[in-house]
């Protein structure tokens, strides 16, 4: 039997501290919300003016405060906390401990279990200095009713915020350690188990399976600073385990020289979410006024992250090889086939609930492919 321990610190690479003042001299990008009134798909309103305005009773459109009114300005549009620029420890950086056994069970026969830990750290976070929690309102909204939400949906997506109007806009970013906000945490823990097995006869088996979660934890941050994420309330996550099997096995028929060779896995389907989009008239009656910044809906995910995930994907693959010896000559003639099953298991699907759950990709049809290898 075999015991091997490993504990490792890996830290981001520096970054030169002229090339962050340099790049951060000038708030060159914004966004604001548009309304078009008019339908001609053209914002027909005065860009130029960074203030909110409505000029639909003119026949134009409605545009709402832009992001951030230094927007031209040469001014640094990030203000970096020394403490994340220099000094001991300064850097995000995550530890990683793992163990693990390996031993024979029998001749030939050999199992490996590992468990393996990370935990991150010394993350950043940016602080808006202009505005502070008490500038945003909180508001809740109520999930529709549908079968595939979680308890068939109705229920109340609470711990959301919204910016209040009289500050959209005001901007005074200042990027520091989270640490000295509040408390942050992610870890990830998973454990592999792994069997090799030469039983002899022109034989191999392997296979094994691996499984683990990521947990984090925001919310003491989120309460000090809700505009890092004021829409999106699972600031507490932990996900299901994910589990993956993959196993792989050849042959070599004898006299025949006909080398067999299969491979299978099941891996976890795709995390599903259901990103909602709100209106203004089924927010205002929680949040008690309109959106702020002109805006005509905001984007909720319904779904608490890392709890609801699609079919898992198993595929089979094959591989036959007839061996053709001739003289100092030698020759492989090989037929491959992809997805024996042919299964056609999503692969990825739109988490947008006006197309909720449609997929985007699906794994490949049957494939069949012929190969030659001549080695002389």
């Amino acid at each position: 039997m075999t015991v091997l321990n490993n504990i490792s610190r890996y830290q981001l690479a520096v970054f030169p501290l002229d090339g962050i003042v340099t790049r951060d001299r000038l708030v060159n990008r914004v966004f604001r919300s548009w309304i078009d009134a008019n339908n001609n798909f053209n914002p027909d309103c005065d860009l130029v003016n960074p203030l909110a305005q409505d000029l639909r009773a003119t026949g134009g459109d409605s545009c709402g405060v832009i992001s951030d009114l230094r927007f031209g300005q040469i001014v640094p549009s990030t203000t970096y906390d020394p403490a994340t620029l220099q000094g001991w420890n300064s850097r995000p950086d995550n530890w990683e401990f793992s163990t693990g056994v390996q031993h024979q069970l029998a001749p030939r026969v050999g199992v490996d279990v590992g468990y393996f830990r990370r935990s991150y750290g010394n993350f950043r976070v940016t602080d808006n200095r202009a505005v502070t929690a008490s500038d945003f309102s909180p508001f809740e909204l109520t999930a529709p009713t549908d079968p595939g939400l979680p308890g068939g949906g109705g229920y109340v997506v609470d711990g959301l915020f919204n910016l209040n109007p009289n500050k959209v806009g005001l901007v005074d970013n200042y990027a520091t350690l989270s640490s000295s906000v509040g408390k942050q945490t992610e870890q990830w823990n998973g454990m592999d188990f792994t069997m090799n097995a030469r039983p002899g006869g022109g034989m191999l088996l392997q296979g094994g399976v691996s499984t683990g979660r990521r947990t984090s934890d925001i919310c003491g941050i989120r309460a000090v600073l809700p505009e890092i994420d004021p829409t999106n309330p699972y600031c507490q996550v932990t996900e299901a385990f994910q589990t993956q099997m993959k196993f792989l096995g050849t042959y070599t028929v004898p006299k025949v020289e006909v080398l067999i060779a299969a491979t299978f896995q099941s891996l976890p389907g795709p995390n599903i979410l259901a990103n909602y989009v709100a209106s203004n008239a089924e927010v205002q009656p929680s949040l008690g006024r309109p959106l702020s910044g002109g805006a005509a809906n905001v984007t909720v995910n319904l779904v608490d992250p890392g709890t609801m995930y699609g079919d898992r994907l198993e595929q089979l693959d094959m591989r036959f090889t007839k061996i053709v010896r001739a003289g100092r000559m030698r020759s492989n003639l090989s037929l491959d086939i992809y997805n024996v099953l042919n299964s056609n298991v999503v692969r990825s699907v739109n988490n947008t609930y006006s197309a909720w759950q449609r997929p985007t990709a699906i794994l490949d049809a049957r494939l069949f492919k012929l190969g030659a290898q001549i080695d002389f």
